[in-house]
């Protein structure tokens, strides 16, 4: 397809197709249903050798520099305060958009194979590693923050069970409807 045109057309060409591209699956990941962004199922669940995202943090020095990266896809702009202000319904929102963000930044790297099918070899394989180069932040700090989402999620959940627990068995608690 871009193979026969020259080297400045066929760069502007990629680069409205890359932001076609980004737009469109912006709008696939928004609207995509919520059992195919689930934390808990594939490629979103957190794995043993992420442990707590201290794989993040000691890899690659993302606490350093994910301040640094601009809110791509949403408005939550979450930092520790708003979420150990959260509860836990609130939580599993805040976890459904970063699934749902690494997903449009996963399709977005996907751009890689259009990129090498439709140029000639060479300026493919350029395009599609800049393409793919820009994305890897995002889905690492989608996963990094999901890491703090998830810690408190559990703990929030601890915590709960702790009330429920203590509501139940409190020898205190007088129930007027018996008098």
């Amino acid at each position: 397809m871009l193979k026969n045109i020259s080297l400045g057309m066929a760069i502007l060409i990629n680069v409205l197709i890359i932001c076609l591209w980004d737009f469109l699956s912006y709008i696939l990941s928004r609207n995509i249903g919520q059992k195919h962004v689930n934390y808990r199922n594939f490629p979103y669940r957190a794995y043993k050798y992420e442990h707590k995202g201290k794989f993040y943090t000691e890899n690659f020095d993302i606490d350093k520099w994910y301040k640094l990266l601009p809110i791509k896809y949403n408005r939550l702009g979450l930092n520790s305060k708003k979420i150990s202000e959260a509860d836990i319904p609130k939580l599993k929102t805040y976890l459904t958009y970063t699934c749902r963000s690494e997903f449009c930044n996963i399709v977005n790297c996907l751009y890689f194979l259009f990129a090498i099918t439709m140029n000639i070899p060479y300026l493919g394989f350029i395009i599609g590693v800049i393409a793919v180069t820009i994305n890897i932040p995002f889905i690492l700090a989608n996963r990094y923050v999901r890491f703090f989402l998830l810690n408190e999620f559990v703990k929030k959940r601890k915590e709960r069970q702790i009330l429920d627990y203590i509501e139940e068995n409190n020898p205190d608690k007088y129930d007027l409807d018996n008098f």
